[in-house]
């Protein structure tokens, strides 16, 4: 499984961001423990990228 995450920090200090996985789509989160939430609630069992070499967004 191919997990993304889009991570930054906000301007009070807090991680906040947003987990792209194959079977859910994409979950945002504020914080370590939200963060951490989001990522024991992904299904491990996913279908597996095919190609995990190639990125969505990648031109070649």
């Amino acid at each position: 499984m191919r997990l993304m995450i889009d991570l930054f920090r906000a301007a009070d200090g807090r991680l906040e961001g947003v987990v792209h996985t194959p079977d859910v789509g994409h979950t945002e989160f504020a914080g370590v423990l939200d963060l951490l939430r989001v990522l024991e609630g992904i299904d491990l069992c996913a279908p597996v990228d095919p190609d995990p070499t190639q990125r969505p967004d990648d031109d070649g």
